[in-house]
């Protein structure tokens, strides 16, 4: 409950240090309001487990009461300080008047604290070093009889199986085994793996299949329902296909989307659909006339070891490991047989390398729980046992949709935006936001992002037993409301101190009547399309349209659109003038540029994206009021060019800047005054100026689209602290000044072209720092893999439309430290050799969609490090050569097929 207690406390102090000119005429009280507030923090630092007891879950209560008071009384006064003389004296003696009345609440309350006798709780809030990405990975141990038993189920005559089980009893991760399993890979040709996020709509889920099974294209989208389903049903029909539904609730998704599948049709269809569900009436109804499995129950000795395997680390042996294998079964005897509640307890016992706090744990369990926990009881263990720190880490996360894939770029600067990430210890506050969501990966509370070998990880999400605990902390705590209807708002919002809104569904912008909203994030449409034309303008529509009118039918809507969009717009800005964060990214808004000339009111705004919607013209002016961003994302339409005016350079705290990916010929920027920036992407220096880029000295991350030559190419890049660089569409750059551009940058660790670059890749002189490199669509016709090899620190090579010869040859003691190897798709190359001893390192290896590919290289029999080789989207000719050749069985064991047609 302390959460947004700190969190409030760090904005209030943000506050004071941002707004010295209005608040020095009463300083002297908000410096003294300051003092204690941070007094009484450090109280509430040492809470920890004990915030359980009624007593401090009492005082944290009273506590979060008067800090958002001291919120409102630093927010009243700086909205109204723009009065006449008289009416400001009386506001100046009324703040003075209730900043004591706070303080000595404040006093009080941190007193009371004091007489409790807070003590330091049992979680450790010191992170250990950090560990590399597959130590995430907690795979359940135990199931291999039902993994077994599932395939071979899986391989008969049923259509429809589904999995049963009660929330957190492994059914994904049974299903996830099964789906990859090499038999399951090997006997179907085509593999779709669909989360059934709610709410759900039918034709998102048939889209859905369509994308994993790799047949989804321009004119699909534009379908009905029923077509959807038609030619769904028939590839399923035509086609030995396996689609996994993770997560169906109730027995309405069913039998909406049963249509698009042959279950029923009088053809032998060779297609399955494994289906998980928590609810048994939906799993009996699904499985009519196929097969219902339900979820055992693990043994002790499963149970014991799934723990082991998650809580033990590799430095226990000897009396330790005896003392933590003895608290390890006590532990254990608490605990049901869920595989989730036992990979949460694994996750806390995982942070704590001493056995003395091994038994403090096991002392709170017993002193403070029942003797038989749930797992809502150990998931709020879970919760309370993290540090204060990064308790608002985990409950800003309740904020994004079910299933959604979290981009770790954007969480960052969402974090920073907010004020959650400290940098006290002088590190970047990359690093520090990576240490934290570790931190959460090994406590088992966030999942990573798969399939990201040995690099910084880009995605996270919340496992649904999580997001469940999330969603109730965060609503206890106040932290973020996720409204579900309209009707409800009015009265949330005048008993509730709600200071974060995330917009799942359409809710119309104006029920929103908190005028102290901080943060306002979009993951839907802004006004969508079946409530957007009215009765009365579609009947005007039709009216045109009968009249063979169809374009004044649809600029007249577009019109109409327009002047709603404006009026939404117009509202929000002139009422949430306190907003930190604002986060159009899922609005699917249409705009002219003058519709943001009142965006310029935001001036607190930190976080910015406009990505996604749709400009016409050219942006407001006004957009240069925004001094204090953080954060601007300008990657709007691709269609339409849109002007910037030359306002960015005014924002000078910028450190993530996005622009277009257009821009009009008029857009001519500055960019000379931000020192502080970390993240530049699509600099085009047609629009912008290529000698502002040697100001940036702290910049860690460039895109580049459009690089034009020069006759005395200069320094380009300044900053010594750059890792990764990106060209895009160098059309005018030869390969000696793409050489040079990257010569000049000594530091990076990443490097990535996209577009032609010549007939060869150049040789550059100093990059032997790159540890990941993307080539897509060069189409180079000299083979790179020579001069790519001889890069000795390169891990991760992806080449997309890379090559256009027929033959790519790996030579010998090429690509030493190569971990992971993507090629797609790469439709020229008839043979590609692989020496004995290159790639000696290699263990993730993908081919996806190579048709003219004769036949894998022998030399990578030979590799022996290799752990998983995907061949996707490649034809069956190529699919029944390999496995009918002689060296197939050698390295059988790790070919993953997907979608082979």
């Amino acid at each position: 409950m302390a959460v947004s207690v700190f969190s409030v406390i760090r904005k209030i102090e943000d506050l004071l240090m941002e707004e010295p000119e209005l608040l020095k005429r009463i300083r002297e009280d908000f410096d003294r309001m300051g003092r204690a507030l941070r007094l009484m923090k450090s109280f509430l630092i040492r809470i920890g487990l004990r915030e359980n007891k009624f007593t401090i879950r009492f005082w944290v209560a009273e506590i979060k009461d008067v800090v958002y008071d001291a919120e409102d009384v630093i927010h009243t006064f700086l909205h109204k300080t723009t009065v006449c003389f008289l009416e400001e004296r009386r506001i100046i003696r009324k703040t003075k008047s209730k900043i004591s009345e706070i303080i000595d609440k404040i006093t009080y309350l941190t007193r009371k604290l004091e007489g409790i006798g807070v003590e330091e709780s049992i979680s450790g809030e010191s992170l250990h070093q950090r560990q590399q990405l597959s130590h995430y990975y907690h795979p359940i141990v135990g199931l291999d009889d039902q993994i077994a038993h599932l395939v071979s189920t899986l391989l008969q005559d049923y259509r429809v199986i589904s999995i049963c089980g009660m929330v957190g009893s492994g059914k994904t991760t049974l299903a996830k085994a099964v789906y990859n399993h090499k038999r399951v890979r090997y006997n179907f040709v085509g593999h779709a793996w669909v989360y059934v996020s709610y709410p759900w709509k039918r034709n998102k889920i048939w889209e859905d299949i369509f994308y994993g099974l790799g047949i989804f294209g321009v004119k699909d989208s534009k379908y009905s329902d029923e077509e959807l389903a038609k030619k769904l049903y028939k590839f399923l029909e035509d086609n030995k296909c396996i689609v996994v539904l993770d997560d169906i609730r109730t027995v309405e998704v069913w039998d909406s989307i049963k249509s698009a599948f042959p279950i029923n049709c009088e053809t032998q269809s060779l297609s399955k659909i494994l289906i998980t569900s928590s609810n048994r009436k939906l799993s009996a109804h699904a499985a009519r006339g196929g097969c219902l499995y339900d979820m055992k129950m693990l043994t002790y000795e499963q149970s014991f070891n799934i723990l082991r395997n998650i809580a033990f680390s590799e430095t226990d042996f000897g009396e330790q490991y005896s003392a933590k294998n003895n608290l390890a079964e006590d532990i254990l005897r608490h605990c049901c047989r869920l595989p989730s509640a036992i990979v949460v307890m694994g996750g806390i016992l995982a942070t704590k390398r001493s056995t003395e706090e091994w038994e403090m744990l096991l002392n709170h369990v017993k002193s403070n729980l029942s003797s038989i926990l749930s797992l809502p009881d150990i998931l709020a263990l879970a919760y309370d046992d993290l540090p204060y720190h990064l308790k608002p880490c985990f409950l800003y996360l309740s904020q994004f949709p079910e299933g959604y894939m979290i981009s770790i770029g954007k969480l960052i600067q969402l974090w920073v935006a907010e004020g959650i990430l400290s940098n006290d210890k002088g590190e970047s506050i990359e690093d520090i936001a990576e240490s934290y969501i570790i931190e959460l990966a090994k406590r088992c509370m966030v999942q990573v992002g798969e399939g990201e070998v040995n690099m910084k990880f880009k995605t996270c999400y919340l496992h649904d037993v999580y997001r469940d605990l999330c969603l109730s902390k965060a609503s206890q705590e106040e932290f973020a409301l996720i409204p579900e209807n309209p009707f409800s708002l009015p009265d949330i919002m005048a008993s509730r101190r709600v200071r974060r809104v995330a917009m799942h569904e359409y809710i119309p912008i104006q029920s929103l009547r908190n005028l102290k909203l901080m943060s306002l994030l979009f993951f839907n449409e802004l006004y969508p399309e079946e409530s957007s034309i009215s009765s009365s303008l579609q009947e005007t529509a039709e009216i045109y349209l009968r009249e063979d009118k169809r374009w004044i039918s649809i600029l007249w809507i577009l019109f109409k659109l327009m002047w709603r969009f404006r009026r939404i717009l117009n509202y929000l800005f002139n009422n949430f003038k306190l907003l930190r964060i604002l986060d159009l990214e899922g609005a699917e808004i249409y705009m002219e540029g003058e519709f943001l000339r009142d965006i310029g009111k935001l001036i607190r705004l930190r976080y910015l994206s406009l990505m996604g919607t749709t400009c016409f013209s050219k942006l407001s002016r006004s957009i240069g009021n925004l001094k204090r961003l953080q954060t601007l994302d300008l990657r709007m339409n691709e269609e339409f060019p849109v002007q910037i005016p030359n306002v960015i350079c005014k924002m000078e705290m910028l450190m993530y800047l996005y622009l277009p990916m257009l821009c009009d010929s008029k857009t001519k920027l500055r960019l000379n005054t931000l020192r502080n920036l970390r993240t530049l992407v699509n600099f085009n220096s047609k629009n912008c100026y290529v000698e502002d880029l040697g100001c940036m000295t702290n910049l860690m991350e460039l895109g580049i689209t459009r690089f034009f030559c020069t006759d005395d190419p200069p320094v380009i890049i300044a900053s010594e602290h750059l890792r990764s660089l990106s060209v895009s569409r160098p059309e005018n750059i030869d390969s000696d000044l793409l050489a040079y551009l990257i010569s000049t940058c000594v530091h990076i660790s990443e490097l990535s072209l996209t577009g032609s670059i010549g007939k060869f890749l150049p040789a550059c002189q100093s990059p032997y720092q790159i540890t990941f490199m993307s080539l897509s669509e060069t189409e180079l016709s000299t083979d790179p893999m020579p001069t790519l090899g001889k890069l000795p620190n390169l891990k991760i090579l992806e080449l997309k439309k890379a090559f256009i010869g027929e033959e790519l040859h790996c030579s010998t003691e090429g690509f030493p430290e190569l971990n992971s190897l993507k090629l797609s798709p790469i439709s020229t190359v008839k043979h590609w050799i692989v020496d004995k001893s290159s790639m000696p390192k290699l263990r993730h290896l993908e081919i996806i969609d190579c048709k003219s590919l004769e036949m894998l290289p022998v030399g990578l029999m030979f590799i022996t490090t290799l752990e998983e080789l995907k061949i996707e989207l490649m034809p069956k000719a190529f699919k029944d050569r390999l496995c009918e050749g002689d060296q197939f069985n050698k390295i059988k064991h790790v070919v993953i097929f997907q979608n082979c047609y």
